[in-house]
């Protein structure tokens, strides 16, 4: 079993909406899911209420149960975990940080919120996990490539010593929208500009997963 993490010390970052559509195509391309909410806001078990399937499979846990519904995910056969955490709290980043093959950390493209990231990067640097980047509510391009305001980012945060994914995730209505439903993007609008932008990222995140 594998178990990828999303992580960020900063609230408002898109975590959660990561990953629930990231859980959502794991399970689509036929690897058994658990999706696990250490959020006491729960946004990622409401999603699950509003959800007619039963897959991915979801458990809303604390921290100190953390390691143990892992332990039982990998005996009952789970492919891969995916970790949706709660913001600020460093012991929680710590703890997941070290039960994570992989983590992802999202943030915005805008200053502050790329200097906000320090903190979780410095986790991750410290004890020396692997790790991506991934730049998250971005503007539209006018054309072809990312907008200037998203290249720019990616340029700064190569000063930060954690790789940055090569796929950005655009700012759109959809991702919002197919939540609200139960869904996830890919299955809410298959053909949209926001699915191909998570199944780019999915495709990357399960490269680095099997390293």
């Amino acid at each position: 079993m594998k178990v990828l993490g999303l992580l960020s010390r900063k609230g408002g970052v898109g975590k959660t909406s990561l990953a629930i559509h990231l859980s959502v195509l794991a399970q689509e391309g036929g690897k058994r899911v658990l999706l696990i909410d250490l959020d006491p806001q729960g946004s990622a078990a409401a999603w699950w209420q509003a959800r007619e399937a039963s897959v991915p499979q979801l458990e809303a846990t604390t921290p100190d149960k953390l390691s143990a519904l892992l332990d039982a995910a990998r005996a009952n056969g789970i492919d891969l975990a995916i970790i949706d955490t709660r913001p600020s709290a460093e012991a929680d980043a710590v703890q997941v940080a070290a039960l994570s093959d992989y983590l992802l950390i999202p943030t915005r493209p805008a200053i502050m919120d790329l200097r906000a990231i320090l903190s979780t990067l410095d986790i991750v640097k410290g004890g020396r996990h692997r790790a991506s980047i991934v730049l998250n509510a971005c503007l539209a391009p006018r054309g072809v490539g990312e907008a200037s305001s998203t290249s720019e980012a990616r340029l700064a945060l190569k000063a930060f010593g954690v790789p940055v994914a090569p796929v950005s995730i655009g700012q759109r209505a959809g991702l919002s929208h197919a939540l609200l439903g139960g869904l996830g993007i890919t299955e809410a609008d298959p053909s949209s500009k926001a699915t191909k932008e998570i199944r780019a990222l999915w495709r990357y995140v399960e490269k680095e997963l099997s390293k």
